[in-house]
């Protein structure tokens, strides 16, 4: 957590625009995690209670990296409409992984999670009856969660990494 703060502020020349960034773990918490304006809640999967192997680990930084970024665009900054949400997540992918690459010991290996685990996971995505263009318009509210998938995350953080 400390080596993300670090490197976003070098890296956006912007220090942690809030107060706090408390990490909350919830249990049974419907998503890997989430990240609000000063806090960041994250399923309790990454919460380990045994010695865990490096990929695990490494794992988690990237997600607790992912929802840092969202920090500073997607809380600071954040989009006018749902249908911006394929640049938010996209971005915030594309970061963890810069982040993890950057200041983290998982440098060497966060380039190929990315690829193996991200990307594939939105080129897999892309093949099936259900793909979407990367952005796509979004009539209301409930909409939105169809877009929390792998051509929003792996695919559009991919087109960002272009």
């Amino acid at each position: 957590t400390k080596q993300g703060l670090t490197f976003y502020a070098d890296f956006f020349g912007l220090a942690y625009p809030f107060s706090k960034y408390d990490q909350l773990f919830v249990p049974e918490f419907n998503h890997g995690a989430m990240e609000n304006a000063g806090a960041v809640t994250f399923t309790e999967q990454y919460l380990f209670r045994d010695t865990v192997v490096d990929a695990m680990l490494a794992s988690r930084a990237d997600t607790v990296l992912h929802e840092m970024a969202h920090m500073y665009f997607g809380d600071l900054v954040t989009m006018q409409w749902w249908d911006g949400l394929w640049l938010n997540e996209s971005f915030a992918t594309f970061m963890a992984a810069v982040a993890v690459s950057k200041a983290t010991r998982f440098g060497d290996v966060s380039w190929v999670n990315y690829c193996t685990r991200m990307k594939f996971w939105g080129y897999g995505e892309d093949q099936l009856p259900t793909t979407h263009a990367i952005q796509s318009a979004v009539a209301d509210t409930l909409v939105t969660f169809d877009n929390f998938d792998g051509v929003t995350y792996g695919k559009g953080s991919a087109v960002v990494k272009q």
